[in-house]
């Protein structure tokens, strides 16, 4: 029944992430009634009403990611049940989606979803109790210096932040991934987020969809890295 639940809840969720990555790449509020029609809000197509209402909702991609994100809740339901864990971590989906959406749309992190996403980490550490608030500032001290490490290192060689692979913002998104995971998992979701990324990559490159010289978004690599840690732990 928690998978049921989970994945029913993961697909109307998805729907309203979708919308809110959009606004945030049209840099409107992201919590204003605005001038689309509320069917763009509903999942699969605003449940089959008339696609023509809204040119979002013919694209097949977001369908697609309505579904897989509906398949991963209902994982985590049958896995956690119904428990707080569960509540945290569909809850974190919801920051770590966006991001992940307008970064690869755009190559943009943006502050204002990683301090939430930060707080929502803090949060659930804090209902956890010390001990795991402790183990959250931790985890986001060790995601966030490791990503600026990288970004250094990236720097000195690059010597041109236009063609670093690691921006700024993906040391932020390493900062909040650590909060939610804390530090016992915090290597283990961003080594997935690292694999991700360099066996997709290569692929790209093998299938010369992409060129070396081409850059590409690494926060949605470290954002399903992240996802992934959280539903294997």
């Amino acid at each position: 029944m928690a998978a049921v639940v989970a994945g029913i809840v993961g697909l109307l969720l998805a729907s309203v992430i979708w919308r809110l990555a959009k606004r945030q790449v049209a840099r409107v509020p992201m919590f204003t009634l605005g001038p689309e029609p509320a069917v763009a809000w509903l999942p699969l197509w605003g449940f089959g009403a008339d696609r023509g209402s809204d040119p979002d909702l013919r694209s097949p991609y977001r369908a697609l990611f309505e579904v897989a994100t509906a398949a991963y809740c209902a994982v985590l339901g049958w896995r956690l049940g119904f428990s707080l864990d569960l509540v945290m971590i569909i809850c974190f989906t919801v920051p770590i989606l966006v991001i992940g959406l307008v970064d690869f749309w755009t190559r943009l992190i943006h502050t204002n979803v990683i301090y939430f996403g930060i707080g929502l980490g803090l949060l659930f550490a804090v209902l956890d109790g010390f001990g795991s608030l402790v183990d959250s500032l931790l985890g986001m001290a060790a995601g966030g210096g490791i990503f600026l490490v990288f970004f250094t290192v990236a720097f000195l060689i690059y010597r041109n932040l236009k063609v670093v692979p690691f921006g700024l913002g993906d040391v932020y998104l390493a900062a909040m991934i650590g909060a939610m995971v804390r530090i016992d998992l915090v290597m283990r979701a961003l080594f997935f987020g690292i694999g991700l990324a360099a066996v997709i990559l290569a692929a790209l490159l093998a299938a010369r969809v992409l060129s070396r010289k081409q850059a590409v978004a690494y926060g949605p690599y470290l954002c399903l890295g992240a996802l992934l840690a959280l539903v294997v732990s």
